[in-house]
């Protein structure tokens, strides 16, 4: 009887308890605030498009309907604030004013300010070593100052008004898995010398990590995407300016989760490139970037901003004698913010006289052929022989400057939120950096972003690549070592966000 009198009193009360499940609205406020905006940076169509050596156009001819953006996430606990800005372009060198005017404009120290490249491949660009030769520069680089004019007030435009709209958040993250990456140096063999491609069996970093912010109603408010792949679908044949695959990540996210706002930051994508690429046509782009998308959704759908657990609230009389084990929220989760920035010294690149010698024949080779493929009527085998004899003339010119042993300049920072923590650089590090450096992080989450603002820049490979040579190690201005130093400095650091 004293059993059965219990089991009635546990019915009794489950039937009435709260219905509705637990979640951030229920929690205490985690003190982390942030706020979010995005703008448009789509160019006027006719802005030069020169992303390739292998072009034979100048011009776009259009805008990929999934969009030109920088969207600009803003982070606060009370005390002290941090942006940081997702823009579709190659890289963002050079845009240090860019930073400066946000901080006036927003009241952000500069040094609190990132800005990064998505490194999407298609879009507008000015390159005077690349595309036809014989084009005049200076109708193009006017249209490029005007546009870099546009940036400049799109982008400090989108951090004031994500300064402007910070409110109570949660977040948390988590790491998954993405599939649409692979490596893409391919090796010599005896039938061609080291090219820029598909090497499926090279190093691939495949690990998708995704940040989820929801306000404090428990709606979904942003999502954050780390990964790390060329944003090279696109290539030479492409006359369309486009965000590359990256576009259609967030569109595709956004779709899902209706209400939130994705962001999406490059990783170490120095040696990884797509699995699909190589093309002029928007749908591939698009489907791979769907494809990631639709995996990154998936895993901020799973993604808890607040601890809750299951409890035991009583039982209910049904076809089975069931438990009642509504979640419940047990608290916000940690939000502390914590910053370190550090400008580190690596080796600089030494070219041997014996590596001068070879480049020097490569150019003497290429300059052969010059002439007899202007000679032979074939507009594109002329074209492929300029771009040959122009990179190597390119390479040996660099190659024979005199060399200077002072160390090159890196800087790397690490913000933490809590047990979540964002690792940046500038540059193109190869994807064994991020790896080894989101391994040696003690949090639960690590994000690591290349393609940043900062001092620094050019592709960093790890020590094992030297030895094969192709694009990314000709043309690097690090030694042998530097990836490995950066790797152990930049793991030191994390003892500073402690």
């Amino acid at each position: 009887m004293r059993v059965l009198a219990i089991a009635a009193f546990l019915c009794a009360g489950c039937l009435r308890a709260d219905i509705v499940e637990q979640g951030p609205k229920d929690a205490r406020p985690s003190g982390l605030l942030a706020g979010v905006a995005r703008t448009d940076i789509a160019p006027p169509v006719g802005i030069p498009h020169l992303n390739w050596g292998s072009q034979t156009h100048v011009e776009a001819i259009g805008i990929d309907p999934a969009g030109m953006a920088a969207t600009a996430l803003v982070l606060s606990d009370g005390k002290q604030k941090f942006a940081m800005v997702d823009i579709d372009t190659l890289l963002v060198y050079g845009m240090e004013d860019i930073v400066e005017r946000a901080s006036k404009a927003s009241g952000i120290p500069a040094s609190h300010i990132r800005l990064a490249a998505t490194h999407t491949h298609a879009g507008p660009m000015f390159q005077r070593e690349k595309g036809p030769l014989g084009v005049d520069p200076k109708r193009y680089e006017q249209r490029m100052t005007a546009y870099r004019n546009l940036l400049s007030e799109r982008i400090t435009g989108a951090i004031v008004e994500a300064n402007s709209k910070l409110q109570p958040v949660h977040a948390w993250g988590a790491r998954g898995t993405g599939t649409i990456n692979m490596n893409r140096r391919v090796r010599a063999t005896r039938e061609g010398p080291p090219a820029v491609g598909v090497n499926a069996d090279g190093f691939v970093d495949r690990e998708l990590v995704v940040m989820r912010i929801d306000d404090a109603h428990g709606r979904p408010y942003a999502v954050v995407v780390n990964y790390q792949c060329h944003g090279t679908v696109l290539t030479y044949e492409n006359k369309f300016i486009s965000p590359d695959w990256i576009g259609m990540v967030r569109k595709t996210i956004e779709q899902a989760m209706p209400g939130v706002t994705a962001l999406y930051f490059q990783g170490a994508a120095g040696n990884q490139g797509p699995m699909e690429g190589g093309t002029g046509d928007l749908s591939v782009a698009h489907r791979l970037g769907a494809i990631l998308g639709l995996q990154a959704a998936a895993l901020a759908a799973q993604i808890e901003t607040v601890h809750r657990e299951p409890r035991l609230e009583g039982y209910v009389e049904s076809t089975a004698f069931a438990a009642r084990q509504p979640w419940r929220v047990l608290g916000p989760r940690d939000a502390t913010l914590r910053f370190v920035t550090r400008r580190l010294e690596l080796p600089p690149r030494e070219y041997t006289p014996r590596e001068i010698d070879s480049m020097a024949s490569r150019v003497a080779e290429a300059e052969r052929t010059l002439e007899p493929a202007r000679q032979s009527g074939d507009p594109w085998r002329k074209h492929q022989a300029e771009a040959r004899w122009r990179r190597w003339r390119d390479l040996l010119e660099q190659w024979k400057r005199p060399y200077d042993p002072t160390p090159v300049e890196v800087d790397v920072q690490i913000l933490r939120i809590g047990d979540l923590a964002m690792v940046a650089m500038p540059g193109e590090p190869f994807a064994e950096i991020g790896v080894a450096i989101r391994k040696a992080s003690p949090f639960a989450v690590t994000m690591f972003c290349g393609y940043s603002t900062g001092k620094g820049g050019d592709y960093m490979p790890v020590e094992s690549e030297y030895p094969h040579g192709g694009y990314e190690v000709e043309r690097t201005p690090y030694g042998t070592g530097a990836a490995e130093k950066l790797i152990r400095e930049t793991s030191a650091l994390f003892r500073a966000v402690r």
